[in-house]
C-alpha cells in the first residue's frame, strides 16, 4: 500500500482534514458549553446542524460524486470548507455558529461519498482490507491525537486557535489531494459519454436503492445501525454535560475521554488489519453496539467515582466498540454493492442514518433535562447494550447467511440493469 503513490497522498489529505475535525469538534463543544454557557438542548442543536445537509443532500450527493471527478469534489470540498470553518471565528454567539455549521456540513456531505469512491479508484480489489483498515487507522489516530491536543490547546490558549487550526488543516488537504492521479474512476465515465444517452440521474438514484433493497447484507446492516445509531446519538453530544457535571473545573477531559474513545478505536482498528476479509457482520455490529453500551453505562456511574482514570478507562472500552463498528461499515460500503455505485450506496446510507441526528439528540436532550444526566446515562447504556446482544445472537436471522457464489455472480445475478465497463451485464 505504501508504494502506491496515489494512495499516500490521498492518506496524507485525510489525515489533515480529520486532524483539524477533532481539533474543531472538541473546541466547538468547549465553545459553547463553557465559554457561551449553553444548556444541553442548545448543544443537543450541534449534530442537528450535522445531520441535516445530509438528511436533505445525501443520497444526491451519492449520485454526484459517482457521476463526477472525486477528486476534483473532494479538492474544493475542503477548501470552501475551510473559508467557512474560519466564519466560526468572528461569530460571538451559539446563535449565529449554528447556521455557519450548517452550511459547513451541507458542503461535506459530498466528501463521504467522494471518499469511498476514490479509494476504490486508487486501490487494487485484494487490497480492499488493507486500505480500509490503513485508513481507518488513521482516522482513529486523529481521533486521539486531535481531541487530545486541541482539548489542551482549547484550555490553555482558546476554542478559536483550535478552529483555526482546522480551517488550515482543510485547505492544505486540498492542495495535497491536487498530487492525486486518476486513471480510471468508473462512473466518472457518465462525464466523458455524455454525447451519449447517459444515465439520468433520478434513475440513478433509484438504482442505488434497488442495490441497498436486494442485498440481505446491506439492507440488515442498515437497519441494525439505525435502532443503534438512534440510541448512540441521544448520548453523543451530552458528553460535555456530563463531564462539566462531575469535572467542573476540568474543561479538558472532554478532549481527553475523546481521545480515550480514539485509543481504543485505534488498538482494534489495527489488530483488524490482519483479516483478508468480513464473514460475519453480526460480531462486528452487535459487539461494537455492546461494548460502546459499557462505556455509556459506566459513565453513569462516574458520580460514585469521579475519577479521570476511571472516565478513560470506560472511554477505551467504548473506543474498541466504536473501532470494532467503524471498519465493519466501511468494508461494508466498500465490498458489498458493485464498484461503480459504491458513491450512491454509501450517499444513502449515510443520510439514512443522519435522520437519527435529529431525533436521537433531541431526545437525549429531553431525557437529561427530565431524568438528569447521570440517570439518563445508565439507561441508554443498558438498552445499547442489549441491543448489541440480541445482534450477536440472532446474527443469522439478521444478517442471513453468507452466500457461496462469488461476488461478481452476485453482481449479474442480482445487479443486471448495472453497467460495467461500458458494456450492460
Amino acid at each position: 500500500m505504501w508504494r502506491n503513490q496515489n494512495f499516500v497522498p490521498y492518506f496524507l489529505a485525510n489525515a489533515l482534514s480529520n486532524l483539524g475535525n477533532w481539533f474543531d469538534f472538541v473546541a466547538v463543544l468547549i465553545l459553547f458549553r463553557y465559554t457561551w454557557q449553553a444548556d444541553p438542548m442548545l448543544i443537543a442543536l450541534i449534530p442537528i446542524m450535522y445531520a441535516i445537509p445530509s438528511i436533505l443532500l445525501g443520497q444526491f450527493a451519492g449520485v454526484f460524486a459517482d457521476r463526477k471527478d472525486k477528486r476534483k469534489v473532494l479538492i474544493y470540498s475542503d477548501w470552501i470548507r475551510g473559508g467557512l470553518t474560519l466564519l466560526i471565528v468572528l461569530t460571538t454567539s451559539p446563535w449565529f455558529a449554528l447556521p455557519v455549521l450548517f452550511l459547513r456540513n451541507a458542503v461535506g456531505v459530498v466528501s463521504f461519498p467522494a471518499q469511498q469512491g476514490l479509494m476504490r479508484s486508487i486501490v487494487l480489489e485484494e487490497d480492499i482490507m488493507k486500505a480500509v483498515t490503513i485508513n481507518g487507522s488513521l482516522y482513529q489516530l486523529m481521533k486521539v491525537v486531535g481531541p487530545l491536543i486541541g482539548g489542551s490547546v482549547t484550555g490553555f490558549f482558546s476554542p478559536e486557535v483550535s478552529i483555526v487550526v482546522n480551517a488550515a488543516s482543510f485547505i492544505l488537504s486540498g492542495l495535497i489531494l491536487l498530487k492525486v492521479e486518476v486513471k480510471h474512476q468508473d462512473l466518472g465515465e457518465n462525464e466523458v459519454d455524455e454525447g451519449k444517452e447517459a444515465v439520468r440521474f433520478l434513475t440513478s438514484w433509484k438504482e442505488g436503492w434497488r442495490i441497498v433493497l436486494k442485498s440481505q447484507v446491506l439492507f440488515a446492516s442498515m437497519m441494525f445501525g439505525i435502532v443503534s445509531t438512534l440510541t448512540i446519538q441521544m448520548i453523543d453530544t451530552q458528553i460535555v454535560t456530563l463531564f462539566s457535571e462531575v469535572f467542573p473545573n476540568k474543561p479538558e477531559i472532554t478532549g481527553w475521554a475523546i481521545s480515550g474513545i480514539g485509543m481504543g478505536s485505534l488498538i482494534v482498528v489495527l489488530y483488524l488489519n490482519r483479516l483478508d476479509e468480513i464473514l460475519r457482520y453480526g460480531w462486528f455490529f452487535g459487539m461494537g453496539s455492546a461494548l460502546i453500551g459499557v462505556m455509556v453505562l459506566g459513565f453513569g456511574f462516574l458520580d460514585h467515582f469521579n475519577l479521570v482514570t476511571v472516565a478513560l478507562g470506560l472511554s477505551i472500552i467504548g473506543g474498541i466498540g466504536n473501532g470494532i463498528t467503524f471498519t465493519a461499515i466501511n468494508y461494508l460500503i466498500q465490498k458489498e454493492p458493485p464498484q461503480e455505485a459504491i458513491g450512491r450506496v454509501s450517499g444513502i446510507v449515510d443520510s439514512t442514518l443522519s435522520v437519527l441526528f435529529i431525533a436521537g439528540p433531541l431526545l437525549g436532550g429531553i431525557l437529561i433535562s427530565q431524568f438528569g444526566v447521570l440517570l439518563a446515562f445508565k439507561g441508554i447504556g443498558i438498552s445499547l447494550a442489549m441491543i448489541g446482544l440480541l445482534g450477536i445472537v440472532l446474527q443469522n436471522f439478521i444478517w442471513g447467511e453468507r452466500p457461496t457464489f462469488s461476488k461478481s455472480q452476485l453482481e449479474r445475478e442480482a445487479y443486471p440493469e448495472i453497467e460495467k465497463g461500458g458494456e450492460q451485464v
